[in-house]
């Protein structure tokens, strides 16, 4: 947890001071140049449910600061593009904002020929809510209670095994093209508008395997309707510490695949807005009620700049770029 000192550093990391902003007082508003002037329409990409809900935890806390309503609207559909590119544009004002992983701004823009997003172009990065590692999972039916006990019984299988993603180029499919081609397993892909979808799905055996997240699939792998065989990352996740990386099990490349949600705004929005924005973000996930919850549920806060963000964007642009190129992912729209 942040001390005040370490926040205070952050926060002149992230390029607040000099802005005039400063930290308001407890129960007072923030307004940057008469913004926000109407409630804030924030936009998912993507179908009800999953890891980006997590932002109503945030809406409350945003709007005892700024004074106006955070209000999250989900517009699903092509791969994240329509809800992307009703944000990209709208009016950068401050009043409308994207609520995207990077399987929306990044991954399916790189799989999807033609896809109308383009994150460097449409957009302005503005906080990283936080990051969170894919976990592998199997419906118990298969029989199988480790990874290399599924892909024998996949690979005798070939073509036979359904499995699912959120969504065409989103992570959750790319992670599963890179596991087929380490391992020679074939499948059929089913994707789905959103992870819950996807995991009731996997639940009801409808689907034989998916990937979905440690705490987004918490519920299910209790109550024993599917079982987790291999988590990526560096660490085990403390909501499933019992499932080993796949580094601890013998497979590369896998240690720094996750997902990543924050807020970008239209190309073009006033920075002193992004500013005021991102200041009470990392304010939220350097210490308090917030970050204890999404630490418990094995998110990692965001405690990031614009700048870094946008950094941190070009890096997954080239990581996930060299994933397309080794599975060969390409569809035309």
């Amino acid at each position: 947890m942040a001390t005040r000192r370490e926040f205070l550093a952050l926060a002149g990391a992230a390029g607040l001071a000099g802005t005039g902003l400063g930290i308001a007082p407890a129960g007072a508003q923030t307004q940057v140049g008469g913004w926000p002037s109407r409630p804030i329409r924030v936009i998912s990409p993507t179908a009800t449910g999953g890891p980006g809900q997590n932002f109503r935890i945030y809406a409350d806390h945003l709007k005892d600061t700024f004074g106006q309503s955070f209000v999250l609207e989900n517009i699903a559909g092509g791969s994240g593009s329509v809800g992307c590119m009703a944000v990209a544009r709208a009016a950068p004002d401050g009043h409308t904002l994207l609520l995207a992983s990077n399987s929306h701004i990044i991954l399916a823009p790189l799989v999807l020929t033609g896809s109308p997003v383009n994150v460097k172009r449409d957009f302005t990065p503005i906080a990283l809510m936080f990051t969170f590692p894919f976990l592998l999972v199997a419906h118990p039916d298969l029989g199988v209670k480790t990874l290399k006990e599924f892909v024998d019984y996949a690979k005798a299988r070939p073509g036979q095994l359904n499995w699912g993603s959120p969504g065409v180029g989103t992570g959750g499919h790319l992670v599963t093209e890179l596991l087929l081609k380490q391992t020679g397993i074939t499948g059929q892909h089913i994707p789905y508008p959103g992870t819950t979808q996807q995991l009731l799905a996997a639940a009801a055996g409808t689907l034989q395997f998916t990937f979905d997240t440690p705490g987004n699939s918490k519920g299910v792998r209790d109550a024993g309707k599917v079982i987790g065989l291999a988590v990526t990352g560096t660490k085990r996740s403390n909501s499933a510490p019992e499932v080993p990386t796949f580094k601890e099990l013998g497979y590369d490349g896998f240690e720094d695949l996750h997902v990543a949600n924050g807020v970008l705004a239209p190309k073009g929005t006033p920075d002193a807005i992004v500013r005021a924005f991102n200041r009470e973000m990392v304010k939220l996930n350097s210490a308090g009620p917030v970050r204890d919850r999404f630490v418990s549920a094995s998110y990692e806060p965001g405690i990031i700049s614009p700048e870094q963000y946008g950094e941190m964007i070009d890096r997954e642009l080239k990581q996930w770029g060299d994933i397309v190129r080794e599975t060969g992912v390409q569809i035309k729209t």
